[in-house]
C-alpha cells in the first residue's frame, strides 16, 4: 500500500487552505474600502490589524500612533482609520468634536463599549461601559455622591492622607538622598484617599506599600500575556468566543477582592458599624431604597454595585496619581513657574490662617491653572471614544452614521496642535487665564471629556490633586535628578498616558 498521497487529494488539500486563506483575508479585509468610497481621507490599514499593528506589537504606545496619523491629516476635518477590521472615524474639527459630544449629544450617548466579549465579565457593566437608558438613570443616582456639600465633608479625610503622604515623603528623601519615586508616592497617597472617602476604610498604603488595596491597584494594571490575547481576540472580531467560553479579563483574586470589599463596607453601613456618608453608603441607601419598589425594575443589582466599587477605585486612585507625578515633573523641569506657584499657595494660606479648607483650595487660581496645563500635556485619556446611538449626517459632508459605528477623539493630539496652543510642547500655565481660555474654540481642552458624559468625578479629582500637590510644594523643593527620564514615555499598550518608567525626582526640604 502506498504511503504517497493521490495526486487529487494534495490538490484538493491545497485548494482548502487557498480557499481558507482568502476567506480570512476577504473577512479582515471587507471594510478597508469604507472610507475612499465615502471620499474621506484614510490611513493605510494592514491586516490584521488595521492601523494598530505597532500597538499590538508593543512598538508604539496608542497615543503615539494616533497623535502621528492627526499631524498625517493636517487641514482634514476627520479622516478615517482602522481598528482591525473595524472602521473608525477620527475627528480633528474641534467644533465638530465640541457638537458630537454636546449639541448632538443623543446621537452619541455610548462610549466605545460593547457587551459582547464581557458577558461573564461582572466588573464591566460600571458607569464608564453603561450605555443607553441604564447610564442615564444610574449617572443621575450616583451624581450626589460628588456635590459641593458630599466634597466639603470630605477634604478632612483628604488631609489626613495628605499629612501622611508628608511624612512619607520626608522618609524617602532621609532614606534615599533625597530621591523619591514620585509617581509611587503618589499612587500611594490617592489610594489612601479613595479608601477614605468612598469606602470609610483605612487603607494605610502610605505606611504599608504592600497593602492589600495597593497590591491590587497595581495587578489592575500590570501587563499580562492572557490579557494581549483577549485584546487580540476582540480586535480581530472573534469576540464572542470569549462569551462562548466564559473568559474574563483578569485573574479571579481581583474579582474576589471587590466582591469582599463591597460585601464588608455594605454590612459596615446596614449594622450601623460604619456611619459615613461615603458612596458605599449612597450605594446601601439606593439598594434599600430599591427594595420597595417591587415592580421596577432593579438598577443596582450586585454585579452594577460591584462594578461600580471598582471603576471609583481605579479611576479614584490611578488618574489623580498620574496627573500629581506629572505636575511635580513639569514643575521641577520649570523652576520659575513652581517658585511663582509656591508664593501663590503661601499667600493663600496665610491668608485664610494657614488652614487648607474647601475655600482655600477653591482660592488657589494658579493653583488651577497649573495642573490645566498638566492636564493638557498629558490628559490621562489620550483618546475619548463614542458610539453612534441613533443615525446621524455631519454637517457640510456625505458621511451618515449608523447606529453602532464608532469615532474617536485624539484628545492629547488636540491639546498638542499649535493651532489652539501656540508652542504646544512648552509647560506654560498663563494658557488657562480666563481670557486666554475665553480665546479658544470649545473642545480643544477635553481632559475629562465634554457634556452629559462628562467625567462624573472631575470635581473630586480636582480637590484630591490640588490639596496633594499644595502640601508638597509648601513642603518641598522640587528638582530633576540622575534617575529622572526626560522626556517622560508613556507605556506601550497603555490606553491610558501611564510613564514606562516612575517619575523620580529630588525633593529638598523647606525650612518652615
Amino acid at each position: 500500500m502506498s504511503d504517497v498521497w493521490p495526486i487529487p487529494f494534495v490538490q484538493l488539500y491545497a485548494a482548502a487552505v487557498l480557499l481558507v486563506v482568502f476567506l480570512s483575508y476577504f473577512y479582515l479585509t471587507y471594510h478597508y474600502g469604507k472610507w475612499t468610497k465615502l471620499g474621506v481621507p484614510q490611513a493605510v490599514p494592514t491586516p490584521p490589524f488595521g492601523c494598530f499593528g505597532d500597538v499590538v506589537a508593543g512598538r508604539a504606545p496608542l497615543v503615539d500612533v494616533i497623535h502621528s496619523l492627526y499631524r498625517e491629516f493636517d487641514g482634514q476635518r476627520y479622516f478615517g482609520i482602522f481598528e482591525g477590521r473595524q472602521p473608525l472615524l477620527v475627528v480633528r474639527d474641534p467644533q465638530l468634536v465640541h457638537t458630537i459630544m454636546v449639541k448632538d449629544f443623543r446621537s452619541f450617548v455610548d462610549r466605545n463599549a460593547s457587551k459582547e466579549s464581557f458577558v461573564h465579565d461582572k466588573l464591566f457593566d460600571h458607569l464608564v461601559n453603561l450605555r443607553g437608558d441604564q447610564w442615564k438613570a444610574i449617572r443621575a443616582k450616583l451624581s450626589p455622591t460628588f456635590s459641593a456639600a458630599k466634597l466639603k465633608s470630605m477634604l478632612g479625610d483628604i488631609n489626613v492622607c495628605t499629612a501622611r503622604l508628608i511624612d512619607n515623603l520626608n522618609g524617602q528623601i532621609t532614606n534615599n538622598n533625597g530621591i523619591v519615586d514620585v509617581s509611587e508616592a503618589a499612587a500611594q497617597f490617592t489610594t489612601d484617599t479613595i479608601g477614605r472617602c468612598a469606602f470609610g476604610l483605612d487603607c494605610n498604603t502610605l505606611s504599608n506599600p504592600d497593602s492589600e488595596f495597593r497590591r491590587t491597584g497595581r495587578e489592575i494594571f500590570m501587563p499580562r500575556l492572557r490579557s494581549t490575547l483577549l485584546n487580540l481576540t476582540r480586535l480581530l472580531g472573534f469576540g464572542r468566543l470569549l462569551d462562548v467560553f466564559r473568559i474574563r479579563g483578569m485573574p479571579s483574586n481581583i474579582y474576589d477582592f471587590f466582591d469582599d470589599l463591597l460585601e464588608t463596607t455594605m454590612e459596615q453601613h446596614r449594622h450601623g458599624e460604619n456611619s459615613r456618608n461615603d458612596f458605599i453608603a449612597l450605594l446601601v441607601k439606593l439598594k434599600e431604597e430599591e427594595k420597595l419598589k417591587e415592580n421596577e425594575q432593579k438598577l443596582f443589582t450586585d454585579d452594577i454595585l460591584a462594578a461600580n466599587a471598582f471603576v471609583f477605585f481605579v479611576a479614584g486612585f490611578e488618574t489623580t496619581a498620574s496627573t500629581i507625578s506629572y505636575c511635580l515633573y513639569e514643575l521641577a523641569m520649570n523652576p520659575e513657574i513652581q517658585v511663582k506657584l509656591r508664593e501663590k499657595i503661601k499667600q493663600t494660606l496665610d491668608a485664610n490662617n494657614g488652614k487648607l479648607e474647601y475655600d482655600t483650595l477653591k482660592d488657589m487660581k494658579y493653583l488651577d491653572m497649573v495642573i490645566n496645563e498638566t492636564f493638557r500635556l498629558h490628559p490621562p485619556v489620550p483618546v475619548l471614544s463614542r458610539v453612534c446611538t441613533q443615525k446621524y449626517t455631519i454637517e457640510d459632508s456625505n458621511i451618515t452614521l449608523n447606529v453602532g459605528e464608532k469615532l474617536i477623539i485624539p484628545t492629547y493630539a488636540l491639546h498638542h496642535d499649535s493651532k489652539y496652543y501656540s508652542d504646544p510642547e512648552i509647560f506654560d500655565p498663563e494658557r488657562f487665564t480666563e481670557e486666554n481660555i475665553s480665546s479658544r474654540p470649545h473642545g480643544t481642552f477635553l481632559p475629562f471629556g465634554d457634556g452629559p458624559r462628562i467625567c462624573i468625578g472631575l470635581r473630586f479629582a480636582m480637590m484630591e490633586a490640588k490639596t496633594g500637590l499644595a502640601e508638597i510644594l509648601s513642603k518641598f523643593e522640587v528638582s530633576p535628578c540622575k534617575e529622572t527620564q526626560t522626556p517622560v514615555k508613556t507605556k506601550p499598550r497603555s490606553i491610558l498616558l501611564t510613564p514606562n518608567e516612575p517619575i523620580r525626582l529630588s525633593l529638598k526640604s523647606i525650612d518652615q
